[in-house]
């Protein structure tokens, strides 16, 4: 995966050639995955992360979503142990990213502000952070969330934007978030997604996905035109890899100078790399998108495009019979898997401060 020595070495060099007078002098040594132990700074550096952390629900029935498997007698067998379990692996996961805990963490597949009401409560997030939730009308009661560490990032305003599918069976899709944020003497953009599923096929839903691309798109295209040089981050459970037409025809995300927007997990896709995995495959569903002036910048925010990094530990993974590593899920199919995290791996990028 991308999360080598040769990039950490590259990124904690950045870390201590460039200077910022704000922000608290606090550092935090991380250990990487081959075990060399690393400072990394968060005066000149912003961590970021992205996380769908599998059905992050409480123990309670909400009468108006369908949640009934998600309690001590439904299906799942959802208990008060269980979700205490998840309320703690969670942090744990975070924590464990190189660098910084996370300024700006985007989450998905949390039930409500309860929930994460009760994960910040874990000593891990000291008290710093602030929520920004609204229920969606995803009819499983799923939503996207984030989390921002007020020391490091203002909080200037958020808004979630409802998306209508075409399927007239379940028109219903959790909602876009955006969160207008700055730090460093600047505005940062973003935008937490989690698509539809392929749930279905992946052709006969690709509609669905296509629809929330054409919404975002309008979204993004209405700051860059108020602000050619915006700093826009977009993260999120895609349910579409960066090569499909959502993504690549109707968001406009690409590698290629003609794109709207730079998608940091392309070349991942590309070499097979990815944070979700499917019939024996590794999946690029989880991405960084990101506009192309915080990719060049040449001061301020600055995301170069090998700045995005699947977060592939041993913590998070197990081996199957086959030998195969892959996420280490909280369910396999109906069977509560003790021990376990999510189904997908976070993604996470390091935003350095250029003078």
């Amino acid at each position: 995966m991308k999360t080598s020595i040769g990039k950490l070495v590259r990124f904690c060099t950045a870390f201590f050639v460039f200077t910022i007078v704000a922000g608290a002098s606090c550092k935090r040594t991380v250990k990487s995955d081959q075990g060399e132990v690393k400072p990394i700074s968060q005066q000149t550096a912003l961590v970021v992360s992205f996380y769908n952390v599998e059905n992050l629900f409480d123990i309670e029935d909400d009468p108006k979503t369908m949640d009934e498997d998600f309690t001590p007698t439904g299906k799942l067998q959802w208990d008060d142990v269980r979700y205490k379990s998840k309320l703690s692996h969670i942090p744990q996961v975070l924590d464990a990213i190189p660098g910084e805990l996370p300024a700006f963490m985007g989450l998905c597949e949390i039930e409500n502000k309860k929930v994460l009401d009760d994960l910040i409560m874990n000593p891990v997030f000291g008290g710093r952070y602030k929520i920004v939730h609204q229920d969606s009308p995803d009819e499983r009661g799923i939503d996207v969330a984030a989390l921002i560490d007020t020391t490091r990032l203002t909080l200037v305003s958020s808004n979630y934007t409802t998306v209508r599918l075409p399927d007239d069976a379940d028109p219903n899709t959790r909602d876009l978030l955006y969160v207008k944020c700055e730090s460093g003497g600047e505005t940062l953009h973003f935008f937490v997604n989690h698509w539809p599923s392929r749930g279905g096929g992946q052709a006969e839903t690709e509609k669905n996905r296509i629809a929330v691309a054409n919404v975002l798109e309008s979204l993004v295209a209405k700051i860059l035109q108020r602000d050619q040089d915006a700093k826009i981050l977009l993260m999120g459970d895609f349910n579409d890899y960066p090569t499909d037409p959502s993504i690549a025809k109707n968001l406009k995300a690409g590698i290629d100078a003609d794109a709207m927007l730079f998608n940091y997990m392309y070349d991942d896709c590309l070499a097979k790399r990815g944070s979700h995995y499917y019939k024996g495959e590794w999946g690029t569903l989880d991405q960084f998108i990101g506009s192309w002036s915080l990719k060049n910048a040449t001061k301020g925010w600055s995301a170069r495009e090998d700045a995005a990094n699947i977060f592939m530990n041993d913590l998070i993974l197990f081996t199957d019979k086959e030998g195969n590593k892959r996420p280490n899920r909280t369910y396999i199919g109906d069977r509560y898997n003790e021990g376990g995290f999510s189904d997908h791996l976070p993604i996470y990028m390091i935003l350095t401060l250029l003078p």
